[in-house]
């Protein structure tokens, strides 16, 4: 993205991820924002507006919304480049649709909560140890409750510890855990803190624990349980033992569908107690979307129908908690009555979902993976890998991953691969393999061994990623980073690497280096006037001339709008150097044509010579524009040599602008009045209102010290304003008075017609002053007049039809058509003061004034002469035939109090 402008330019894979139509998008930064949810605009523009701030890269995800509802995430990466001053230039990003990778998170995510917030709000207490280390893992705030101990005190303590009078129960408790494969149930005395022992009912089973296995251990209390089966009868003991200390759930349903007997691990799993149970329907703890189901298979039991006997259901708790659980029917009566337990699966579930998402994950992630045995032999590879790699699975399977080495790598780079593998267990790096079909294409690979619960090696996980598209856009940006976007030259950054390059080689070899500074002439006329992409189209024929004139071993950037910079190394004499620029200069006389428009343009040169010059590339290139400076003051289209002196003029150019910043604010500005005369009566016809810069360090400075500078910083469309309204101000203040001076004329800069707001701007001026436009006089240099702009023109006439009289300033210096001339709605010539000063001792000026006021009689106009500063200058032009005249014979600028006494003397005479 260009910053100045908020220009974007997008991949085709950009449009693909945004869903946007190229055709129809404004390729801007606002367009890109635009894009965005509202929630997320915010967010994203800030993350932007500080990444550039701050000078760092940004890296950011954020959803995508669209229309039908669909959500993408996006995952934004972006680095600001900057010139020399700090000032930002471009940014430059890229965008990856991350959907699928956030949507596994959330899963994950969402998966990993449940089961932690069932782990810590669960009634029972769990526990979580290592079989091997015979060490508490973990444990729920229950667990805690019930041993008397802080959760930080039973972390790593023995398990063994709270069975002291039953350690080869807990011995074979944890070896049946492992042989029985499914949860395996023990009552075992514990030993709480406070050496209370507590009768417990531990079911156990073993579980994946960080890369390993693990045993998880549900603890119930069944102290007052066994205190109240001992005072019962012996076959009601027996039935509540066998009913109560089976580890699971168990109910008694009657034939009408309500509980008369459940027990303690069923309340638990209800999330209720059994007196609130007992007499409810066993429907109130089936979950919605299998009620249906659950109470048909209850009716078919009833009616003697097939029904299943165990089946899995979702369950509904008390407390509203769903969760899955098996149900397993032990005993059906004559009566209809039904004896079950009810085991919560929830656990069990979730970890089969987990595995069917790692099985999905595996078959459907867009990275290749492979698994090998420890000898390095292929036993799975999945979709992905056949994609990338063009072979099927049948053809890998037993296989050696050597088989697509690409002949690329060296031995030393598989040794170091091993050898990293067997000290860490892993390895990740960038490597170039070799597809079926030969291709060969950077990937980057990720290897872990996988190891068993004894810590011993059983496979190899290879993850491999093509980043073959990567490579190629990183190539892109780095040329995009070191090279304009527009001319395809090198950039500033990429100047500067080479300038120091060539500085390094200049001093190893002893050679001597020069550095062109070139700045096109008046190139921002042809922007304003004829518009950005025929402006574009120039520069691109500017830089293929400049490479054209130049040595294949020497440099051509662009470092600006309009500005280049070239580097000549290997330079012996100055006299050469001077021939190089004679032969730049020339190659850009020749017109250009582009799109029916010709276009003449010049350049202004700066040279810098390394070494006497500078000693650093900043203080060559900064020598050089000054010099170049120095031949735009020369007059443009040449070339200047750098001498000391120009730096110390650079610093009052740069001092004189921060200064001309402020004038209009601190008014600083005062205009002076000329007048101009009938050069037959000796009346005053006029009054040309001329800028003055009153500035308190430097005193009164002339217009042609200050204008260029406020044309090139685009100050003058300000002051150009101010101008005008100052002047038509003043003139309306002599009318009132009754002072006739005729017309006040006001210079018009090009910025000022070239923008087309010119008539609407005289308009308000007009307005707000309350001067007739016939009293109004606009003068515009013939140059300007030159390009012919169908805007100027019409601008030009609209400004006709309102009264006020329009002049051409400067005449003679351009090169006007008489059919041109014709076109052009003006009142009046006038001849610039170049062509008056030598009068009558140069017989060419006497002619071209001489022709210049024919020509204007002949199209009907007024000609007007400045610069008169001699009687006989008088005397010849108004032998010529000239109308009106000014110049210091008669009066040099004024200030409007004494412009008026000026008037009053006049009158007098």
């Amino acid at each position: 993205m260009k910053y100045e402008t908020g220009e974007l330019w997008w991949s085709d894979e950009t449009f693909n991820i945004f869903e946007v139509d190229p055709r129809q998008f404004e390729s801007t930064y606002e367009a890109f924002l635009n894009e965005l949810h509202p929630d997320d605009r915010h967010l994203v523009n800030q993350a932007y507006t500080e990444s550039v701030a701050n000078h760092t890269p940004y890296d950011i995800v954020h959803p995508l919304h669209f229309k039908d509802g669909r959500v993408k995430y996006v995952n934004e990466r972006c680095e600001t480049f900057y010139d020399d001053a700090g000032k930002p230039l471009r940014s430059v990003g890229t965008v990856q649709d991350i959907t699928e990778r956030e949507q596994a998170q959330q899963l994950l995510s969402e998966s990993q909560a449940r089961y932690q917030s069932y782990f810590i709000h669960a009634n029972n207490a769990i526990l979580i140890f290592d079989p091997e280390g015979d060490l508490i893992l973990d444990a729920n705030p229950k667990a805690c409750e019930l041993l008397e101990y802080g959760h930080d005190e039973l972390l790593h303590t023995s398990v063994s510890s709270f069975h002291p009078d039953e350690m080869e129960a807990l011995e074979v408790f944890v070896k049946a855990v492992f042989s029985e494969g499914n949860a395996v149930t023990e009552e075992l005395t514990c030993l709480t803190k406070s050496r209370q022992r507590i009768s417990a009912i531990i079911t156990g089973a073993v579980i994946p624990y960080e890369g390993n296995t693990a045993v998880l251990a549900v603890v119930q209390d069944v102290s007052d349980r066994v205190r109240l089966e001992e005072s019962l009868a012996h076959s009601e003991l027996m039935y509540r033992q066998l009913f109560e200390r089976t580890g699971t759930g168990m109910t008694v349903v009657e034939a009408d569908g309500t509980f008369s007997l459940v027990n303690q691990d069923f309340a638990k799993l209800a999330d209720s107690v059994v007196e609130d149970i007992i007499g409810r329907s066993y429907l109130d703890f089936v979950d919605e979307q299998d009620r249906a189901r659950i109470k048909s298979y209850h009716d078919s039991r009833l009616l003697g129908e097939e029904a299943p006997l165990s089946y899995e259901f979702r369950f509904s708790t008390a407390a509203g908690r769903t969760g899955w659980t098996l149900l397993n029917i032990a005993f059906i009566s004559e009566t209809g009555q039904t004896l079950a337990s009810v085991i919560d699966v929830t656990e069990t579930k979730q970890a089969h979902e987990r595995l069917r998402l790692a099985a999905s994950v595996f078959d459907n992630t867009a990275e290749g993976i492979v698994v090998t045995d420890t000898d390095g032999n292929i036993i799975e590879v999945n979709k992905a890998f056949t994609e990338i790699m063009g072979y099927s699975r049948e053809e890998v399977l037993g296989r050696n991953p050597r088989i697509w080495q690409s002949g690329r790598h060296d031995i030393n780079f598989y040794r170091n691969m091993w050898k990293a593998l067997i000290a860490t267990g892993s390895w990740r790096g960038e490597i170039w393999n070799r597809r079926k079909d030969g291709d060969v294409y950077p990937g980057w690979q990720n290897i872990n061994g996988v190891f068993d619960e004894d810590g011993k090696l059983t496979q190899y996980v290879s993850v491999v990623s093509d980043i073959s598209q990567i490579k190629q856009s990183q190539e892109k940006l780095d040329h995009l980073a070191h090279h304009d976007a527009l001319t395809g030259l090198p950039n500033r950054l990429l100047l500067s690497e080479r300038l120091k390059q060539a500085i390094r080689h200049a001093d190893r070899t002893g050679t001597d280096l020069a550095l062109f500074f070139l700045d096109l002439d008046h190139f921002k006329h042809i922007n304003d006037s004829l518009g950005h992409p025929l402006g574009d189209q120039l520069l691109q024929d500017v830089a293929e001339k400049l490479t054209q004139s130049l040595r294949r071993e020497d440099t051509v950037a662009r470092v600006g709008g309009d500005e280049f910079v070239l580097l000549l190394g290997s330079v012996s004499r100055p006299e050469d150097i001077a021939n190089m620029a004679e032969k730049l200069l020339k190659a850009f006389r020749a017109p250009v044509l582009l799109n029916g428009h010709e276009l003449s343009i010049g350049a202004s040169l700066g040279i810098s010579l390394y070494p006497q010059d500078g000693k650093s590339a900043d203080e060559l290139l900064h020598n050089a524009d000054a010099a170049m400076y120095r031949a735009k003051e020369e007059g443009r289209n040449n070339y200047q040599f750098y001498t000391e002196a120009l730096t110390h003029k650079a610093f009052e150019r740069v001092l004189m602008e921060n200064n001309l910043r402020q004038a209009l604010e601190k008014e600083e500005f005062i205009l002076h009045y000329q007048p101009q005369l009938d050069l037959h009566t000796g009346k005053i016809v006029g009054a040309e209102a001329l800028i003055r810069w009153q500035q308190p360090q430097l005193g009164l400075i002339s217009p042609s010290r200050f204008i260029p500078i406020a044309e090139d910083s685009g100050l003058i469309m300000p002051i150009g304003e101010w101008v005008l309204q100052e002047a038509c101000s003043q003139a309306k203040k002599w009318l009132d008075k009754g002072i006739d001076i005729g017309r006040i004329a006001v210079n018009v800069a090009g910025p000022q017609l070239q923008r087309g707001r010119l008539v609407e701007v005289v308009q308000d001026v007009l307005a707000k002053c309350g001067l007739p436009a016939s009293r109004l006089e606009i003068e515009v240099t013939e140059s300007l007049l030159m390009q012919k702009t169908e805007s100027a023109i019409k601008q030009l006439d609209e400004l006709r039809q309102l009264g006020i009289v329009l002049a051409i300033d400067d005449f003679g210096t351009g090169y006007s058509s008489l059919s041109y001339l014709k076109q052009l709605p003006i009142h009046k010539l006038k001849i610039d003061r170049s062509f008056v000063h030598d009068i009558p001792g140069d017989p060419d000026d006497m002619a071209i004034a001489d022709a210049v006021i024919a020509l204007g009689k002949s199209l009907g106009l007024t000609v007007i002469a400045e610069g008169v500063e001699t009687l006989e200058q008088a005397e010849f032009l108004r032998g010529a035939g000239c109308q009106e005249v000014q110049g210091y014979l008669y009066s040099q600028p004024v200030t409007a109090e004494q412009f008026e006494q000026l008037i009053s003397l006049h009158e007098l005479k």
